[in-house]
């Protein structure tokens, strides 16, 4: 039977929550023990405390180690929350030690970069010296698993449905509107018009599974009733995907902004082909009940004022 919640604060500790993570990565006592500078004899001592006070069985032992039972996985999810809020704690008291407010850590899709992410955060590095900002760029799905972590503090992404949407605060930031590109020494570049038909038989880059912009295409060549291209170099790195066109005459599809920036600089050219809105907008996305500190605050609203001002500005163009 779990203890209660009063007497279960009163009897843990971190090495508790650090053993369930050693036993959930080596999966020996042995080694655990080796890893926390303790005798095999503690750590099993220590196991047999943390079972008992969570009312549950966390490790099967075996002939080959232990393996986390389902509630051993669900302890490990938590004892990672934990030890990473106290992680976070002894950094932003350091920081304020140094007169500093913390660090935000922010997660992003590649696609929010250019117009957003770039501007906004270098106006805070200039103006709010003392705010750090740490920027992880990656797939959606790859960022909501460091959102539901605690390693990043919120991330410019979509809430993928296999996510409890009671659980994510999400407010809707812009679209991702995608277009295809190529090197510019490839002959098609020079085409007035293109479809996706005229590209079906060429080279591509698509971004790996499973990435919603690797979803979105499918879905483009999906509804113009053709097969996916054969044999494709499949790429998560927006970088190594540039990188891949400026070497080929391969084609590729990337979020617009992105193109902007290479195509400014000269390095690629964009196809005259539509690609359907299949993505969506992207969302600024946190969890509901984790409380952001007043620097993660102040870089969240700056966000949200700086998609507003771009959203505004996009229109009135338009009209």
């Amino acid at each position: 039977m779990m203890m209660s919640t009063h007497a279960l604060i009163n009897r843990l500790k971190l090495r508790h929550l650090r053993l369930i993570l050693e036993l959930e990565t080596t999966h020996t006592l042995h080694r655990a023990a080796e890893r926390l500078n303790l005798s095999q004899p503690s750590v099993s001592k220590l196991l047999q405390e943390i079972e008992h006070a969570l009312g549950a069985k966390l490790f099967e032992r075996t002939s080959h180690g232990v393996t986390p039972t389902p509630s051993g996985m669900l302890a490990a999810r938590h004892a990672r929350l934990m030890l990473n809020d106290i992680e976070n704690l002894q950094r932003d008291m350091a920081a304020m030690q140094e007169g500093l407010s913390g660090t935000v850590r922010i997660g992003s899709i590649v696609a929010a970069v250019p117009d957003l992410i770039s501007p906004v955060l270098a106006e805070i590095a200039e103006t709010r010296p003392g705010i750090g900002l740490s920027l992880t760029i990656d797939t959606s799905d790859a960022l909501l698993i460091g959102l539901e972590s605690g390693r990043l503090d919120f991330i410019l992404g979509r809430p993928l449905g296999r996510y409890d949407p009671d659980a994510l605060a999400c407010r809707e930031l812009g679209p991702e509107p995608l277009c295809v590109v190529t090197s510019t020494h490839n002959p098609l570049a020079d085409k007035a018009a293109l479809g996706l038909r005229d590209l079906s038989d060429q080279g591509w880059i698509l971004q790996t599974e499973p990435s919603p912009m690797r979803r979105a295409i499918e879905a483009a060549f999906t509804a113009a009733l053709l097969p996916l291209p054969a044999h494709p170099i499949e790429a998560s790195s927006m970088f190594a995907t540039i990188d891949l066109l400026l070497h080929s005459s391969l084609l590729a599809v990337i979020p617009c902004s992105v193109s902007r920036h290479y195509e400014k600089a000269g390095l690629i050219r964009r196809l005259p082909v539509a690609i359907p809105d299949f993505l969506g907008a992207y969302s600024l996305v946190s969890i509901r009940d984790r409380q952001l500190s007043p620097a993660a605050n102040l870089v969240r609203t700056a966000l949200e004022d700086a998609a507003i001002r771009i959203r505004n500005t996009t229109i009135q163009t338009s009209v």
